[in-house]
């Protein structure tokens, strides 16, 4: 009878899986791919008298989707959040904002608005504001 190192497989699938998954704010992520070639390790790998269990491999491959979903979800919240946070901006040219940068503030009317990969930044005078930064906003020429 033929003996098969799991151990030594499931450690070289891991490691490869480690590999390839993409880095995340503060957690341990896995990718599409590296999934799939965790995945097919693990059946190309099994014990043939103990084969890989239909109602778990389609719980992962379920899971995996469930994921990916997720995924996109995440990124299609961020593009529209990006999208009002750009509107925002839009919205207040012609008006007055305040804001405070260390520990001074200012007062002025928006005259445009720079939009890059960072974000909608207002453009008040010579300075370029951020929306996080204005603490109120009036009309023109409003007290």
């Amino acid at each position: 009878m033929t003996t098969i190192n799991t151990g030594a497989t499931a450690a070289a699938a891991a490691a490869a899986s480690a590999a390839a998954a993409p880095t995340s704010t503060g957690g341990s992520a896995i990718g599409t791919d590296a999934f799939l070639k965790l995945l097919v390790a693990q059946l190309r790998y099994q014990d043939p008298s103990k084969p890989m269990d239909s109602a778990a491999f389609m719980a992962q491959t379920a899971q995996m989707q469930m994921v990916e979903s997720v995924n996109q979800l995440v990124t299609q919240n961020a593009a529209i959040i990006g999208n009002q946070n750009s509107m925002s901006a839009l919205s207040l040219v012609g008006q007055d904002v305040t804001w405070t940068v260390d520990g001074v503030t200012k007062t002025g009317t928006v005259t445009g608005v720079k939009l890059d990969a960072t974000g909608p930044r207002l453009v008040v005078g010579k300075d370029e504001v951020s929306l996080s930064v204005v603490s109120r906003v009036s009309q023109h020429g409003a007290a």
